[in-house]
């Protein structure tokens, strides 16, 4: 009687061929995975949207949304390199850095969502997305501290000619354009509904290398996502 019961709920709630729709907001924990600087930490945006979603059968579901993203990372660190400058002399640099690049997508999920029978209204979720950027910009402040290796050890900051063997430059920067415009990944997620009220966590694994600069760095998107939404039965 009770799996009787348990399965009469579970096709009310999910009908075949039963189309709806849901509305939902939220925020984003984002970062970069894959990074080749180790400068980049987690920062917090916004995300709202829908889905669309069709039931074929009581199990199986297939959705697919629209939402805006707010993604990125904060960068706090130190880049150590290795410059010459037109007299041949070999600089050593340490590049400090403290800033943010925001940036904004429209992404399309597509996802498979299997109801758990065990639990009535929790739904794993698994996928594709694409994501349309809308809007990018990186701003970072810091200091650039140089040592001139032709004259290292010295440690005076003007010799005879006129050269200076080590340097300490501040700096702020602002710049645009410097992601790519299509990212691809997959989505993963779980999702619990009550009364048409759906709270759901999905994490986003970045296929993309995003860079787009001259010389690029190896980082893909990568956030989590937790949102609220009202489910609309069409």
């Amino acid at each position: 009687m009770a799996i009787v019961c348990w399965t009469a709920d579970l096709m009310a709630q999910n009908q075949t061929g039963r189309l709806s729709i849901k509305p939902m907001v939220g925020v984003n924990f984002s970062g970069f995975g894959n990074a080749t600087a180790d400068i980049y930490s987690m920062k917090v945006g916004f995300t709202g949207g829908a889905e669309l979603e069709y039931s074929i059968n009581p199990i199986l579901g297939l959705s697919l949304g629209l939402i805006y993203s707010q993604e990125g990372a904060k960068i706090d660190g130190t880049l150590d390199g290795v410059v010459i400058d037109d007299n041949g002399d070999r600089w050593m640099t340490s590049t400090s850095m403290d800033g943010k690049l925001n940036c904004s997508y429209l992404n399309l999920p597509l996802l498979a969502n299997f109801n758990i029978p065990a639990i009535k209204g929790l739904t794993y979720k698994v996928g594709i997305q694409v994501g349309i950027l809308t809007s990018d910009k990186m701003s970072a402040e810091g200091m650039i501290v140089m040592l001139n290796t032709n004259y290292f050890p010295s440690s005076s900051y003007i010799i005879s000619d006129g050269r200076r063997p080590n340097q300490i430059v501040g700096y702020k920067t602002e710049m645009s354009d410097v992601c790519k415009s299509i990212d691809f990944g997959l989505p993963i997620g779980l999702s619990y509904e009550y009364k048409n009220i759906v709270l759901d966590a999905r994490y986003y694994f970045g296929l993309t290398q995003i860079d787009k600069t001259d010389d690029p760095d190896t980082a893909r998107n990568q956030y989590l996502s937790i949102t609220l939404g009202y489910k609309f039965h069409l």
